[in-house]
């Protein structure tokens, strides 16, 4: 992934990181409450709670339509569950479904993600970081954002790597190889 590409992402998730540590913020609980109920809200990129726009606004002001929204969901997720990881969102997906051997609902619940429009996919990706959530394991939130930013690309490239990344690691194990990461070009 190109270091451009992630640079106002990683920015944004230092910040939520920052902003949701009890011990640099007396209210950080708080916080992140609001930040939860952005993903209550029928538009993610309008909450109907409007303690969050104090927290997302400073880094959307330039951003509109779908973009803005990203923003706002990816705060409300990280705020669900803050655990982060170097792998992706697809690879830790993946490493599940290989670990609980390949079950199909998983496998759907993948191609409903990644078939997703950007109306379904706050609704999918908060039920997908919740079953993340439910087996303890986290992800790279600024990966997350860097490709939700992409997602409307007419030639569906984030959705064509998070498969490559979901079922590549299958073949790595079978071919007794380790995952490779792949790469993202501007």
């Amino acid at each position: 992934m190109t270091e451009a590409r992630l640079e106002k992402p990683q920015r944004f998730i230092e910040y939520l990181r920052d902003l949701l540590d009890p011990e640099k913020h007396r209210d950080a609980r708080g916080t992140a409450a609001a930040l939860r109920r952005i993903l209550a809200a029928s538009d993610p990129g309008d909450p109907e709670d409007v303690r969050a726009y104090q927290y997302v606004e400073p880094f959307v002001q330039t951003e509109s339509g779908w973009r803005r929204r990203a923003y706002y969901l990816v705060a409300g997720l990280y705020a669900t569950h803050p655990e982060e990881d170097e792998r992706t969102l697809c690879e830790a997906l993946s490493d599940i479904w290989r670990r609980e051997g390949q079950r199909d609902s998983l496998e759907l619940r993948f191609r409903a993600l990644v078939g997703a429009d950007p109306d379904q996919l706050p609704d999918r990706l908060r039920r997908t970081v919740l079953y993340l959530r439910s087996r303890g394991e986290a992800f790279d939130y600024a990966r997350l954002l860097a490709d939700l930013l992409d997602w409307s690309r007419s030639d569906r490239q984030v959705q064509r790597r998070w498969s490559r990344e979901f079922y590549g690691r299958l073949q790595a194990d079978a071919e007794g190889q380790p995952p490779v990461r792949t790469e993202v070009k501007p």
